[in-house]
């Protein structure tokens, strides 16, 4: 018989303009960019999931409409923007440190390429060729230049990518009837219920978390997501993510360390801790 597990809302909050990415930095603060799908500008909230507070709320850059966020590094976001609406290659590089809400540098010659070893490694687009070069991550100095080395740098890249560590996730996954462990949790949980389409599913311990769309009465689809322990087989959450969608909603929720994180609608976050 495995411990119970204590299930908790943690926080939760409807934001004025739609969730479009949420990032997660190496000190557990979530940043997340919402657009506002009528004047297209985007902001950028931070939140510290430990101290569950806010740091900031509807940041802006000076660029409202054609930016977002390359990556978070070291307690820094580092922003892109666009070169125009229709073009989809990033250009300059803009960070922005999340503890004292500062922007330390910019660089409007360079557009980024990845972060690894206190560096930001970044190029400038020639006629025929790219050319490389890397950046202190804090100051934004050039400290060594690679010109068209891309061997070099496409190795240093697979280095970065090697050392990430997406351990701390567990992202959904699509449900197959050869997942022979769990299929009669999920036969049992969707005998009484009309599926439509595909289940997403996760396990963290104990638990298994599922989303998945039913018929809403207007005939559109509902996303619906619920936590079943699979000790006892009883529903510990369940919770309808979207009341009318045209669409299949994906990715509605995920997993970081004991947080449940969850979209609902459009715009809303929840979050669960799971002890």
């Amino acid at each position: 018989e495995g411990i119970k597990m204590k299930i908790k809302k943690y926080f939760s909050q409807d934001f004025k303009n739609q969730i479009w990415r949420l990032l997660i930095s190496d000190e557990d603060k979530l940043v997340i960019e919402t657009r506002n799908p009528q004047t297209k500008e985007a902001f950028f909230d931070c939140f510290d999931i430990n101290k569950k507070k806010f740091l900031f709320s509807d940041y802006q850059l000076d660029e409202k409409f054609y930016v977002g966020i390359e990556t978070i590094y070291k307690e820094i976001i580092y922003f892109h923007k666009f070169p125009k609406p229709d073009l989809p290659n990033h250009k300059e590089i803009i960070a922005f440190d999340i503890n004292s809400q500062k922007i330390l540098w910019t660089n409007s010659e360079l557009s980024f390429h990845f972060a690894y070893d206190d560096k930001i490694f970044a190029y400038k687009q020639g006629f025929e060729e790219r050319y490389f070069t890397a950046l202190n991550y804090l100051e934004g100095n050039i400290v060594e230049d690679f010109g068209t080395d891309y061997l070099k740098i496409n190795s240093l890249r697979r280095e970065s990518e090697n050392l990430k560590d997406y351990s701390r996730y567990i992202f959904p996954q699509v449900y197959s009837s050869e997942d022979l462990f769990i299929s009669k949790f999920i036969n049992d949980y969707f005998s009484k219920l009309l599926l439509i389409g595909e289940i997403e599913y996760g396990i963290y311990n104990n638990l298994l978390l599922l989303s998945y769309h039913t018929q809403n009465q207007a005939g559109n689809l509902k996303n619906n997501f619920a936590a079943i322990d699979m000790h006892d087989n009883s529903t510990k959450i369940s919770v309808v993510l979207s009341e009318n969608t045209k669409s299949f909603m994906t990715d509605s929720f995920f997993m970081y360390k004991n947080f449940l994180i969850l979209l609902k609608e459009k715009n809303g976050l929840i979050i669960y801790k799971l002890e």
